[in-house]
């Protein structure tokens, strides 16, 4: 009787994890359609997913498929897989293959359409707690800053206000460039607007670095 009940225990102890690792084996399957519809299905439920199971493993490995898709996928694609890491902030910590997981989305920083770069600007920006201090990325954020792009250029200054609010050196490196980029002439009034709001961001976090700012 006794051994029955410790069965029953640990085949109940085991049915989360099973549940957690079918439910990815379903969402990955979506994942891999050639069906841009299912894909888009299968990410706006990688958030639930996480919320129902927030285990490590399973969190890691669903963000290095989604960063797959990122990298291969259409702008569509890139644009739901941006809003999964924005929703899913607070797991980002448990992303364990963190140089895996950037290295395919700031691939696609390569690319010659200004849209994709946007988003992946974007995304970096989303997970910038967990890569504040990347060189790599504090350069590209910077040459977006400078893109004769639009949309190129807004979605930098959303990146520089994520990076500055986690990274004080970065703060720090930004604060005349952005000056320079509100006093300029040429920017318009709903740029300016944008990058005031950045603006108020890095003197923050260049206050905290080492009082550069009184």
């Amino acid at each position: 009787m006794i051994g029955v009940r410790l069965n029953t225990f640990n085949d109940s102890a085991g049915e989360p994890e099973q549940d957690a690792n079918s439910a990815l084996t379903e969402l990955d399957k979506g994942l891999r359609s050639g069906k841009v519809g299912e894909q888009c299905e299968a990410i706006v439920r990688f958030p639930r997913l996480f919320e129902k199971y927030p285990f490590p493993i399973l969190i890691n490995s669903s963000f290095l498929k989604l960063a797959d898709v990122f990298r291969m996928g259409n702008n569509f694609l890139r644009l739901w897989v941006l809003r999964v890491c924005q929703q899913s902030e607070k797991h980002l910590d448990k992303i364990l293959n963190v140089d895996e997981f950037l290295r395919r989305v700031f691939s696609v920083l390569h690319s010659n359409d200004p849209v994709a770069r946007a988003l992946a600007l974007r995304t970096l920006g989303a997970v910038a707690g967990i890569i504040p201090e990347r060189q790599n990325v504090h350069h590209a954020i910077r040459r977006g800053l400078d893109s004769h792009d639009n949309v190129e250029v807004d979605a930098a200054i959303y990146a520089t206000t994520r990076f500055a609010a986690h990274s004080n050196a970065f703060a720090v490196s930004m604060c005349n460039k952005l000056s320079d980029m509100v006093e300029c002439e040429s920017t318009g009034a709903e740029r300016r607007a944008k990058l005031v709001r950045a603006l108020r961001t890095v003197h923050g976090g260049a206050v905290r670095d080492q009082g550069v700012l009184k």
